[in-house]
């Protein structure tokens, strides 16, 4: 393995985050996983981070036909906006996506309808460029309980509704991490303290349910996680504190006892 980009950090047993610059920095990350020689992406930032995620997969040694995955947590741009550009630079990779956003990958029309009524097209143009479909023969749909296997890692798929209904986590089972997206929440580095991480849940508006994402947090804790790997921002551990300031106010939700 070469010296890692600036922008990415090796979080050890194969997993790397990597920072996808999205408006600025330590704010978005993508993850790469590696498993003697094979290779997944969990969530891949915008088109603009395409360029990092696959310096960091040259920099840890591995070539792009030997990415079998590329996994989007949700299909909000900020997670997945760059899948299809990445797809179509990893030849033998398939995108594994949540039933309800596949066709979405598959023909992003309408997400970027939607996306441009919010942010108008300079802003889309700037923060996300120009979105590209993934062929549908590369799109695996996950279901809920489903596994995948990385060359022998096993990666197991929850439906976790709340954040967004087109949300599943993947569990790791080599670190008994999740990859959550959205569904845990939001944490920062730079807000940590001695007393550890300080959490906020994700209160999108289109398809936030309270009580849902109240739930999926619960399943999530369910499986004594060790620790939890955020799209924003990287891994955080004392996992069930955060978890109980994360459910246990009301709809906002606001994690005072976090601390």
């Amino acid at each position: 393995m070469s010296t890692l980009p600036s922008y990415a950090q090796d979080l050890g047993d194969g997993i790397f985050a990597i920072d996808t610059g999205f408006h600025r920095d330590v704010f978005d990350a993508a993850y790469l996983m590696v498993e003697n020689g094979a290779a997944a992406f969990i969530d891949t930032g915008t088109n603009f981070a395409v360029p990092r995620l696959l310096a960091t997969l040259e920099a840890v040694g591995l070539k792009r036909q030997q990415v079998q995955y590329v996994i989007p947590t949700h299909v909000h741009l900020d997670h997945a906006g760059g899948v299809g550009l990445l797809m179509s630079e990893l030849p033998k990779a398939m995108a594994v996506v949540h039933p309800r956003g596949a066709r979405h990958m598959i023909d992003p029309s309408a997400l970027v309808a939607g996306a441009t009524a919010v942010y108008g097209e300079e802003e889309m143009a700037r923060s996300y460029g120009q979105i590209v479909g993934v062929p549908a023969e590369r799109v695996t749909e996950s279901h809920d309980g489903m596994t995948l296997s990385l060359n022998g890692r096993e990666l197991q798929f929850l439906d976790t509704p709340g954040h967004a209904r087109h949300h599943h986590c993947i569990w790791d089972t080599r670190t008994r991490g999740f990859f959550t997206g959205d569904t845990f929440g939001l944490s920062y580095r730079e807000f940590d303290t001695a007393k550890g991480p300080w959490l906020l849940p994700t209160t999108t508006p289109v398809q936030f349910e309270p009580e849902k994402l109240r739930e999926s947090v619960q399943r999530l804790l369910s499986y004594q996680p060790a620790c939890m790997y955020l799209t924003h921002y990287s891994r955080v551990r004392d996992v069930q504190k955060l978890g109980r300031a994360s459910s246990s106010s009301s709809i906002g939700w606001w994690p005072s006892a976090a601390g």
